[in-house]
């Protein structure tokens, strides 16, 4: 099998692969930043755990306290009940390997380089879609 992605469409793909997951990085940062704070909602939990329905929250990670936060939930509670959602939206290494994927496009245009950069590109693309599942 043999890639075809030359000029400026292996450009326009590695710039959308590197550009999505430093936004995804960013936005896990600021929700890793909120559990820490202990100020973890039902939007910010489902992102980080890919629970999207708000029953399944509460079956999981137990009810929220009155101000509808769940504060005695840490980083380490979600990665342990993390769905494959919650990992395509935010795992930090998964994000770093998807820019590591589009930096070195431009560096090689050898097919494997190619085909790992259309893996980060659907990576990239579920996180999306999963995000748009979120509650709100």
């Amino acid at each position: 099998m043999i890639l075809s992605l030359t000029g400026l469409s292996l450009i326009a793909l590695a710039l959308t692969v590197m550009i999505s997951a430093l936004i995804r990085l960013i936005s896990v940062m600021q929700l890793r930043q909120r559990v820490d704070a202990r100020m973890i909602g039902v939007r910010e939990l489902a992102e980080l755990s890919g629970v999207t329905d708000t029953r399944d929250l509460q079956d999981i990670f137990g009810p929220p306290g009155m101000d509808r936060t769940w504060q005695h939930v840490s980083i380490a509670t979600i990665e342990q009940k993390r769905r494959l959602a919650g990992y395509m939206m935010s795992d930090p290494r998964l994000h770093w390997a998807c820019m590591a994927a589009g930096f070195l496009a431009f560096l090689s245009g050898f097919w494997a380089v190619q085909l790992l950069l259309i893996i980060a590109a659907l990576i990239q693309a579920g996180a999306w879609i999963s995000a748009l599942q979120l509650p709100k």
